[in-house]
């Protein structure tokens, strides 16, 4: 037990520090104007860029021999599902709506730029959390409690992991 909650507060703080390289990249100076700033170019999709991205995502997958190729319908329930475990997670810990409305936008985002082979969204809900706490001003959360709270749920949905293991992976 207490291995995994080394490394899950390990991976949670590589995890932190490449979402904050990411999203607040410091080197760059604030833009004037909406329309020439870098959340404006890097960050706003129409829903053909994110199809395109989805289904380039979902191409990428190797299939296993007696598995069927994920549909994007499927690729929407796990992102779903992943967007429930930091809605439970938040209201475990009475975190405010907000607050955890900011973690599923942030994951959703991630996802949107990056493959969700790239990072373990076991451990990047946790993360998605524990950041949108620290951007929307909310009183910190304890990493202890957030592991915590990670590792019931990954107890309590441990017979969905083997399945989710085996799409994504």
């Amino acid at each position: 037990m207490n291995t995994i909650l080394v490394f899950i507060v390990l991976n949670m703080l590589i995890n932190i520090y490449f979402i904050f390289v990411i999203f607040l990249d410091r080197k760059k100076k604030m833009a004037a104007s909406y329309w020439k700033s870098s959340q404006f170019e890097q960050w706003l999709f129409d829903r053909q860029e994110l199809m395109s991205v989805r289904l380039r995502d979902i191409a990428s997958w190797p299939l296993n021999n007696n598995s069927s190729p994920i549909t994007e319908d499927e690729y929407s329930k796990i992102l779903i599902f992943y967007s429930n475990i930091i809605q439970y997670i938040g209201e475990q810990y009475k975190v405010r709506q907000q607050v955890i409305a900011t973690a599923i936008v942030y994951l959703k985002r991630f996802y949107a730029r990056y493959p969700l082979k790239s990072i373990d969204p076991w451990l990047l809900c946790p993360t998605c959390l524990f950041l949108a706490a620290k951007v929307e001003e909310f009183s910190t959360l304890n990493h202890q409690r957030v592991c915590n709270a990670a590792a019931t749920i990954y107890k309590k949905y441990a017979h969905l992991l083997g399945k989710l293991f085996l799409i994504i992976n």
